[in-house]
């Protein structure tokens, strides 16, 4: 009698342990399609990033070409290298945008994610340290340069510190997207991490 009972306990408490594990088998996967999806959606935001940057860029490069020349007083080829760094921003996106695939987070090919993710992180600094910040630094040389073949005195130092005041502004707002970019790889590599531990 008594060992029918225990029996009897004891095959409940395998169905609830077999319960149990289907339950947890079924949470597991359940939060790695949330991961996965939240890791999309970074990826989506990167690539949108890109596409802004594209759009802004192109609005820049007939703006340098027709409309500056005509609204301040720069050269010619001021404007042309101008012109030049935002065409080679649009090629750049266009290469980052092709390459990076946020389908792939979905899909659960970790191992092109991972590679994906480490690849758009990498060419982020490249671009941004060797030809980002060098543009920058000729850029404002050059722009300094050209106010004061045209201005001199009080009204060339007006126009130097409202130069001064953009290129803060626009540095901050670079940096910002900067750092954010670089911190939304880090996040959905970290992701990439908790997935393969749980795997």
């Amino acid at each position: 009698m008594t060992n029918n009972i225990d029996s009897k306990e004891m095959l409940e408490m395998k169905e609830q342990l077999s319960l149990l594990i289907k339950k947890l088998d079924k949470e597991t996967i359940v939060n790695e399609r949330i991961i996965c999806r939240s890791m999309k959606e970074k990826a989506d935001r990167l690539n949108r990033r890109l596409i802004v940057e594209s759009l802004v860029a192109l609005i820049m490069i007939p703006f340098f070409i027709c409309v500056l020349p005509n609204l301040s007083k720069v050269s010619m080829p001021f404007c042309i290298f101008s012109a030049g760094f935002f065409a080679l921003d649009v090629l750049y996106n266009f290469y980052m945008y092709i390459r990076f695939s946020p389908r792939k987070f979905i899909e659960g090919n970790m191992i092109e994610a991972r590679r994906d993710t480490l690849n758009f992180k990498k060419q982020t600094l490249r671009w941004t340290y060797c030809i980002g910040i060098p543009f920058l630094v000729v850029y404002i040389a050059w722009f300094v340069y050209e106010k004061m073949q045209y201005y001199q005195g009080e009204i060339l130092k007006i126009v130097l510190v409202s130069a001064l005041i953009g290129f803060l502004i626009g540095g901050t707002i670079g940096i910002n997207i900067f750092l954010k970019t670089l911190r939304t790889t880090d996040e959905i590599l970290m992701q990439i991490e908790e997935l393969e531990e749980k795997a």
